[in-house]
């Protein structure tokens, strides 16, 4: 056979193999998806295991796709976050729904706040993602007046965003007077709680009345601030009551006796 007619058959069998590959990918692969096929509504997969939605997804005849593994501040780990296409929408049999994967809330190292001021370590928790939460006061021979002694959670402890670290801050020495805390305005039930982070206790109560504020609120105390107190000192207060107001309203509907 003629070199170029044997060349010339050899391409044309090649171009016949390479169009019947491609028409039997088309028949077998795209088709489907784009002659005469159903569709159907996509179910909501947020917070379902990979499981659970794989389940709906193909009672549907959809499939599914992980997409990617992100943090979620309040959906647990292994839980599914989001998809693609969104819940509801109209989409042909046989579509890949993909979905991100919940790996938990993020949790960041508490970093080591003692040593310092109360000040710094709240913007040292506030760098760290987290916030400073309560400030107790204790007394300490070893570490100066207004240094953190003791923090809670302790350092490297890992927390979600925004998790609080509570604080012992030194007062100073035993023997030295302490300062006292502002009770003016606050409820009698939150007095003792700040008495007691500020090393005092509570004295005496004498009630008031004054309408202007809730019952129980501290009008004065017999020590305020700025002034300073030994530790333990007892603090008196005076707190609001409320008064009914008096009816003036005249009901007697009778007239007065003729004299």
């Amino acid at each position: 056979m003629n070199p170029s007619l044997r060349s010339a058959a050899i391409l044309s069998g090649v171009v016949l193999a390479t169009l019947v590959v491609y028409l039997t990918a088309v028949d077998k692969f795209l088709m489907p998806y784009v002659v005469d096929v159903g569709k159907v509504h996509v179910p909501k997969l947020d917070g379902l295991t990979v499981e659970q939605a794989r389940r709906q997804l193909r009672q549907r005849d959809l499939r599914l796709g992980i997409r990617d593994s992100v943090h979620h501040a309040t959906i647990a780990a292994g839980l599914i976050v989001d998809q693609t296409p969104s819940e509801k929408q109209l989409v042909k049999k046989g579509r890949r729904v993909s979905v991100d994967i919940s790996l938990g809330s993020r949790l960041y190292p508490v970093p080591d706040v003692t040593g310092g001021s109360p000040r710094d370590a709240r913007l040292r928790l506030e760098n760290s993602h987290l916030r400073l939460g309560e400030v107790a006061y204790l007394s300490s021979d070893r570490f100066p007046e207004g240094a953190v002694i003791l923090q809670q959670p302790k350092a490297g402890t890992r927390l979600p965003i925004e998790g609080r670290v509570d604080l012992k801050v030194s007062s100073g020495p035993a023997s030295q007077p302490k300062w006292v805390p502002d009770l003016r305005g606050l409820r009698i039930d939150a007095v003792e709680d700040s008495l007691k982070k500020y090393e005092m206790v509570m004295g005496q109560i004498q009630d008031q009345v004054d309408n202007s504020v809730p019952a129980g609120t501290v009008l004065s105390q017999s020590i305020a601030p700025p002034r300073r107190a030994l530790r333990g000192t007892p603090i008196d207060l005076v707190l609001s009551v409320q008064q009914a107001a008096v009816d003036t309203t005249r009901t007697d509907t009778e007239a007065p006796p003729e004299e």
